[in-house]
Formats: C-alpha cells, structure tokens, sequence
C-alpha cells in the first residue's frame, strides 16, 4: 500500500525558527508556513492540514490558543511548541483541544518521534493490520492496552512485556518500535536465554580485538546497534546476575564499555524487555536485582495466556489453516474441542499443532483427528517403565537421569528445528542448565 503524504502547518512567527523546523521536517510531508495568526486562519481554512506545529505566543501571549481551536474545527492534530512553563498555560492548550504540548528548547530531539507516530496511524493503519493478520484476538481489553501504549511517544523510553512463552510477545514489541520510529530506526532482538552466560557480555556490550581469546576481529554489541531505535531484550529473567549490574549501569548513563574497550560508547535507546518468569519471584531468589526491574519496568503489559482467551482459539485456527497451500476445513465440533485444551505452549502451540492437522490427506479436520492431551490427565499412571526400572537397577539412578537429560534435549530440539530459544522455554530450564547438558551430549 503507497503511502499518503501529509500536510504539516508550521504557525510561527520567528523566521528563522521556521527554517529550522523546515529544515528538520522537510522529509515528513508536505510543509506549509505561516507567520501570523490572521495568516494560520487564511491557511487552516483554504486547504486540508492534517498537522500544525503551533507557536503559543505567535502575535502575543497566548495567540496561539486561537489557532489551536481552529485546528480542532478541522480534526488536525496539533502540537504546541513553545517556551511557557506556566502550569496554567499549558492546561489552556490541552483543554483547547491541543494533542501535544513540547518545550521549544528540545524540539531537534523531541518532535520527530510525534510526527513518526502519527504518520503511521495516519497513513497505514497499522494497528488494524496488525490484529487482522499478526495478533489476532477478540479481547478487546487486550487490545486497548496495546492501543493505549502505542499512542505515546515511545522514544527512550522502557516498556516491560509480561506472559507465558508462546503468546506473542515479540510481535508486541516489533509493534511498538514501529508505532515509535521510521522504517529506518533499527530494531536489535536478543534473547537472553539463547546466549551462553560466558558469552553474553560480549553479545550486549561488544568488544575490541584481542580483548580475549577467539576475539579475533572487533566486535559491536546489541546496545551500540540499537542507537537510535529500539533494543528489545527477550527472556530478561535469564540473564545472570553478573551482567544485571552492567546493564542496569549503562541503562542509566546511556554509556558502556565494550569488552576490552578504554573509552566508553554511547548509545541512546528504547529498550523493550520481556519475560515468561515470575520476576518478582527471582528477585525475591536474589536471582534479579530489584533495581533493574523498576528501571526495565517503566511501562507494564501483561498479555493474558492462550487459555484465559478460548475465544481467540477458533481465530487463531482458522489464521494458521490458511497458512497452508492446501485450502481445508475445519468442523465446529472440532474448534469446541480445540478450545476445551488448556494450550500450556499458548499461540506457538496451537500453530504446531495445525501445521501438524494440515499435513492430513483429506481436507476436513474432525474432532477424531484432534489428538490432546493435558499434562496432568494421567497422574495415577507410572511415570516410570519396566524398562527404565530395569535401566535404573543395572546403571544406577544418576545415568538414567543424565540419559533422560540428554534425550529430552535431543527430542526437544528436533520438535523446534534446532532453535535452541524454543527448546529452552519447552523445557522450562535455565540457558546455564541447557548449555550443561548440551555440551555434554554424545553425537550420534
């Protein structure tokens, strides 16, 4: 879809502040300029605005009230830009219809975030598309706190995305880089729980050539990436101990040292972090550090797991069906029943289990070919076999618990098609616990 330019009207009456704001929106749309408020009025009322950058004291204290209401007659958003302080001004503005009041002083900074996030509600609808064909729910509770969070400037801030694995919290935050920045912005993922804990410091900070050994080339970490857009951590509650402080320093002084490094670098982010664990738990542990959780935790979402939200298993099968080449059906009976499982794994779950119903021959799916089975349907069973018994009493407790490890690994692993994130979270262990016994494997 071809995106639409929009029309920005600058209302100041400084010639000089005019060139600059020109200069630094030039590439954002159209650019209108008027010097007076009889000149704004003349302009708002000929022609379609879909912005004004309005200065509050255009032709004298509080001029730009005016042209504000103007605006407001004509549904365009509206930005104050001035150098008022006064509490009281600044309600007059909002109260007069105004969607954002920023400092004159910061406005380099500052103003281009607003004009990005509007443009891309303005121009692509982002937020339908995403829940028509990324995020597909019918929660609208859900869907309100995701909207909400979109509409703020994002910009250097911290967001904290909560919930199970598996229910979509790297879309969410996909979605609010691209909510806060222009398609040029990077977005830097990292799972903290893929990175081996001797290994994540250099992942996150980078490092110099021949700061240690195998560190034959100069290296540049996620932080220094991430200038200038989005630094989206996954799995936070796995990171060890060790780095939670270094982190926690260079969130707060914009600065760090890469590994071997004797001047710092310094990057400016919004740094997203997500979690599938119970931080509070950990910090209670001493497994996390409390002061990183209230510096990551700025803004919360939780997302509600696949289990609490049945409504959305029909939609959600139906979204994976199509995924297929072939064109199949799925009955009624079969989506009650798909809804009557509790979906441990959540989202990625349920599409596994369609891509394996969509490999059938025939193109119908019913309830007969649904095969679930909840975890704790059969406690009375024996966990353990004869055979393993017999394993257990010749090699002893300690191997048959290694062999189980290992072979867990292995079966894991091919379900997952070696991603080592996935086969971590199915597990339910830590990155540490993994790489212990996947270093130890016997290749076959």
């Amino acid at each position: 879809m071809k995106k639409k330019l929009i029309s920005i009207l600058i209302c100041d009456d400084d010639k000089y502040f005019r060139m600059a704001l020109r200069e630094l929106i030039s590439e954002q749309g159209i650019i209108l300029e008027a010097s007076s408020e009889e000149e704004s009025f003349k302009i708002i009322r000929e022609n379609h605005i879909d912005m004004a950058l309005i200065d509050m004291d255009i032709d004298g204290p509080s001029s730009g009230l005016k042209i504000l209401q103007e605006t407001k007659k004509k549904r365009t958003q509206s930005i104050i830009l001035s150098s008022q302080n006064e509490e009281e001004i600044i309600e007059k503005a909002y109260n007069a219809g105004c969607d954002h009041f920023l400092s004159k002083i910061y406005y380099r900074k500052h103003l281009l975030p607003y004009i990005h996030q509007f443009k891309k509600r303005f121009t692509t609808d982002n937020l339908s598309t995403f829940f028509d064909e990324k995020f597909v729910t019918s929660d609208t509770d859900l869907k309100q706190k995701i909207s909400e969070l979109c509409k703020i400037n994002l910009k250097n801030k911290t967001i904290l995305l909560t919930g199970e694995t598996g229910v979509g919290k790297s879309l969410i935050g996909e979605l609010l880089h691209q909510q806060t920045y222009d398609d040029n912005a990077p977005f830097i993922h990292l799972n903290c729980s893929e990175i081996p804990e001797n290994l994540i410091e250099s992942e996150l900070f980078g490092h110099e050539k021949g700061s240690f050994t195998g560190a034959d080339q100069k290296k540049l970490g996620k932080l220094e990436l991430a200038n200038g857009g989005t630094l989206f951590l996954d799995e936070i509650g796995t990171m060890p101990p060790s780095m939670q402080n270094k982190l926690l320093k260079a969130i707060d002084q914009n600065t760090f040292y890469p590994v071997g490094a004797a001047k710092p670098i310094k990057s400016e982010f919004t740094l997203i972090t997500a979690t599938c664990e119970d931080l509070f738990e950990k910090i209670s542990n001493n497994e996390f550090r409390k002061d990183l959780f209230f510096r990551v935790s700025g803004l919360n979402l939780e997302i509600k797991p696949l289990r609490d939200r049945k409504d959305d298993i029909p939609l959600l099968a139906k979204k994976f069906l199509k995924l297929s080449h072939r064109r199949f059906v799925i009955k009624e009976d079969s989506l009650i029943k798909l809804k009557s499982y509790s979906w441990p794994g959540n989202t990625r779950e349920l599409k596994k289990k369609i891509e394996l119903l969509s490999t059938k021959e025939k193109g119908i799916i019913y309830p007969d070919d649904i095969c679930l089975v909840n975890r704790l349907e059969n406690k009375k069973e024996s966990w353990v076999t004869s055979e393993q018994m017999e394993f257990i009493s010749k090699q002893g407790l300690r191997d048959f618990i290694k062999k189980i490890e290992e072979e867990s690994i292995r079966e894991i692993l091919s379900q997952n098609g070696g991603k080592v994130t996935y086969a971590i979270k199915d597990l339910r262990i830590s990155a540490s616990a993994f790489y212990r016994i996947f270093n130890n494997l016997k290749v076959h």
